[in-house]
């Protein structure tokens, strides 16, 4: 017998047993997901051309259906699409009154004329080169020369590829066009980050397009390439303007850096002079920013030569070319 007290164990639940599968039950599988339909463009097919049309165009309609819908707004409408490998266009609409083709309506198109370009005056000629080869279509604003490119190591302006990379294409179109619009686009003023850069412009640059050159601007002089770079330049003997921004001098005395400068830079000055028929000449062209020619303060921070150091700059410079 058990111990007084001692509690009874409990009886435990029998396991159910596991449910039989229904026979022929196919297995469960998981639904898949609705995937969204994607948006159906319009089809277009193509309708059927008469051989005897001037003109190989295709013409195509959107839908399967040749009749015109009721739109929205009430009248009818049918898209039609017409496609042809040169330019076309629209002469006019015939409604047909008589004859074969009573009551059928015409659309008439022929090969799209060239606009005669060259028959305009010269002077709106040159004036539409300057707009349509100018960035942004401003004629004032540089053409920014970046650099190399990481590919093929080539000079290029890409922001100024960018908005049209066929832009010089129009050099190509006939001789007369190239003989009046180059001058007009290398008379644009050419940007550069440094005079580095510009002595790999000119390194690429033929021979026959540097006396085109007009308008030149370099950020900075690096004078470790100085010398080769102004050597490079001398036969851009037609340029009106070379600015140099900053970095030309940072010596106290005016005289001693025109001496410098002169020195990397005579045969560039030479030979525009001796082009413009002026000794002086090219000293006249050039022009620099407030960084260009500077000297140290007590504190050795930068500051700008003062208009009277300048002046001494540039006489010391026309002095050397006497």
């Amino acid at each position: 017998m058990p111990p007084k007290g001692a509690q009874k164990p409990k009886a435990q639940a029998p396991e159910p047993e596991p449910a039989k599968p229904k026979a022929n039950a196919p297995p469960k599988t998981p639904s898949p997901k609705k995937k969204p339909k994607p948006k159906q463009e319009p089809s277009l097919q193509v309708l059927d051309r008469d051989t005897r049309a001037p003109i190989a165009i295709e013409v195509m309609i959107e839908g399967q259906s040749v009749q015109a819908q009721p739109t929205k707004n009430g009248p009818h409408g049918h898209v039609l699409k017409l496609e042809a490998p040169g330019a076309f266009a629209l002469v006019k609409t015939v409604m047909f009154t008589e004859g074969e083709f009573e009551g059928l309506q015409a659309i008439l198109l022929r090969p799209a004329k060239a606009f005669p370009f060259l028959k305009l005056p010269e002077e709106v000629r040159n004036r539409i080169y300057k707009i349509y080869f100018a960035p942004g279509r401003v004629i004032d604003n540089p053409i920014v020369i970046e650099g190399r490119r990481n590919s093929n190591k080539e000079m290029w302006a890409k922001a100024y590829s960018e908005s049209s990379k066929t832009r010089v294409g129009l050099l190509a179109v006939n001789k007369e066009i190239y003989k009046e619009a180059v001058p007009i686009l290398y008379a644009h003023n050419l940007l550069f980050d440094s005079t580095s850069t510009l002595l790999d412009f000119l390194s690429q640059t033929p021979a026959e397009v540097k006396p085109r050159l007009r308008n030149i601007t370099a950020k900075h002089l690096v004078k470790t390439q100085s010398r080769n770079c102004f050597l490079n330049l001398a036969p851009a003997t037609n340029i009106t303007r070379l600015h140099i921004v900053a970095g030309v001098a940072s010596e106290a005395d005016p005289a001693k850096a025109a001496k410098t400068f002169y020195g990397d830079a005579y045969r560039f000055l030479e030979a525009v002079g001796a082009k413009k028929g002026d000794k002086m000449g090219g000293v006249d062209v050039l022009s620099f920013g407030k960084q260009a020619l500077v000297t140290k303060d007590e504190k050795k921070n930068p500051k700008p030569y003062d208009e009277e150091m300048r002046e001494e700059f540039m006489d010391t410079l026309k002095s050397k070319l006497k």
